[in-house]
């Protein structure tokens, strides 16, 4: 697949009388998801990833191809060659009336996976996070950064669906798996390697790490922004749009990032990279250069916090 993402046909292993049929279905093509990428993909730090080639992409129908996938990821991670893995889960249009079937098929998959007890209580509000220790890409220490698995579907996209939220829609079933910690810290990777041609962790100059980083935070802070407005555009119904704070330090969303999925929908607010990025920052300066221990914790995706309609100059969609 171009742009370097790994989209196989499928990652069923079937036996040889099994049905060509059955093993082709509900799989998505890539024209149809390279289509998907170019027009529909609004996430400006997601395109960067994929565009890298930094993104591992499978076809998976249970638990155990999930976590095979999974497993790649993290080598992936490890090597500092992949940033996202988005698992697709075959399936046709017609298999589910509304999101609630969907994402309980999604909860499913990561039951299986050992993720979870129970799919239902996970899709009402439930957060996974998995652990990966690796190389940290700025300070060079081995670092746990834990990656949040988000569930994405078809009816999200429909007006009608009392699940809708256009931000968490794609035209199949996926599960998201990232770290904005990680790929952040890969961003200032890149630009270092890009300015300096060395790692994060080899300039030995303070304030030219500073100054690296601002840039950096800065840019992650216009892709959050750019892609809060993108998704903004699209969403049909006000109170289910994301939004940017006057002040761009936090954003609104109709649900709480990054659960794996809700059965109600409610406005949260989150950090904008002008805060949490800032917070990474002065932890991999003061890891750097004046010894101190490095944990990145969960900033940008340590949930948020639940606002008012009211707050937000919204009306109350369940008030008569």
């Amino acid at each position: 697949m171009r742009r370097g993402t790994d989209l196989p046909a499928s990652t069923d292993e079937a036996a040889p009388a099994a049905c060509p049929f059955h093993q082709q279905r509900g799989i998505v093509p890539t024209e149809a998801f390279d289509r998907w990428l170019d027009t529909d993909l609004r996430c400006s730090a997601g395109k960067r990833e994929f565009q890298l080639g930094r993104y591992i992409v499978a076809h998976v129908r249970n638990g155990y191809q999930f976590l095979e996938a999974l497993e790649t990821f993290r080598e992936g991670v490890d090597t500092h060659s992949k940033t996202g893995y988005m698992a697709i889960v075959p399936s046709e249009p017609g298999d589910f009336t509304d999101s609630v079937g969907e994402l309980r098929r999604l909860g499913e998959i990561m039951v299986e996976a050992g993720f979870a007890d129970s799919a239902g209580a996970l899709i009402n509000s439930q957060t996974i996070a998995i652990p990966f220790e690796v190389k940290c890409p700025v300070t060079g220490q081995m670092t746990i950064y834990e990656f949040f698995p988000v569930a994405f579907c078809r009816h999200a996209a429909v007006v009608a669906d009392p699940l809708y939220d256009p931000s968490l829609s794609t035209p199949f079933l996926a599960i998201n798996t990232t770290s904005d910690a990680f790929a952040f810290g890969m961003l200032v990777k890149d630009l270092c390697q890009r300015h300096f041609h060395c790692e994060p962790y080899e300039v030995k100059d303070r304030v030219d790490f500073e100054r690296l980083l601002h840039k950096c935070a800065n840019a992650w802070q216009n892709m959050s922004a750019n892609t809060i407005q993108g998704y903004n555009k699209v969403s049909a119904v006000p109170e289910r749009a994301v939004h940017l704070s006057p002040d761009r330090q936090g954003w609104i969303a109709p649900h709480n990032d990054p659960v794996f999925a809700e059965m109600t929908k409610e406005p949260h607010s989150h950090e904008m990279p002008v805060i949490y990025a800032q917070r990474l920052c002065e932890k991999w300066t003061a890891a750097l250069f004046d010894g101190a221990s490095y944990s990145p914790g969960r900033d940008g995706q340590s949930g948020g916090w639940s606002v008012s309609f009211a707050e937000l100059g919204l009306a109350d969609p369940s008030t008569p």
